[in-house]
């Protein structure tokens, strides 16, 4: 009795557990996202601090090779944003992966989604970018997540 008592307190403490940390990456990515478009809007300045507490300095410089190759922000893939933008921007985790995320905005309620692949973590709680695919990365066919 004792130990069927103790593998269901166990087995409801790991289900708890594994409810509480689905979504906080999601939610974490999209608090960034959010903080960055509206440093865009307001202080583009702020966004290098907000980068550098969530990449590494190798990402940030292939980041800015981005930026600078396809004339648009390799974070957003645009070169400004919309309150729209902002109100519609969803993450969601791309299936078959541990790591992989995508961050999806509309300009205006008529447009299509801009599509941002990232890969992500939580490291002691703390949100941690791997990587930022560039603009034109295969959304659908998700062959960008397999190169780590």
């Amino acid at each position: 009795m004792k130990t069927n008592l103790f593998r269901i307190i166990m087995v409801s403490v790991l289900s708890m557990s594994a409810m509480f940390s689905y979504g906080q990456c999601e939610g974490k990515i999209r608090d960034f996202y959010l903080a960055y478009m509206r440093n865009v809007e307001t202080d583009p300045e702020a966004n290098a601090e907000l980068m550098g507490c969530h990449m590494s300095p190798e990402l940030i410089a292939k980041l800015a090779d981005y930026t600078a190759q396809y004339d648009a922000d390799a974070v957003i893939h645009a070169q400004d944003v919309s309150k729209y933008g902002m109100e519609s921007l969803i993450v969601v985790p791309i299936e078959g992966t541990d790591d992989g995320y995508l961050v999806k905005y509309k300009w205006d309620p008529e447009s299509g989604y801009a599509f941002i692949p990232v890969r992500a973590i939580l490291a002691e709680g703390k949100l941690k970018f791997l990587d930022i695919f560039p603009q034109g990365t295969d959304v659908e066919g998700k062959s960008y997540m397999k190169r780590k």
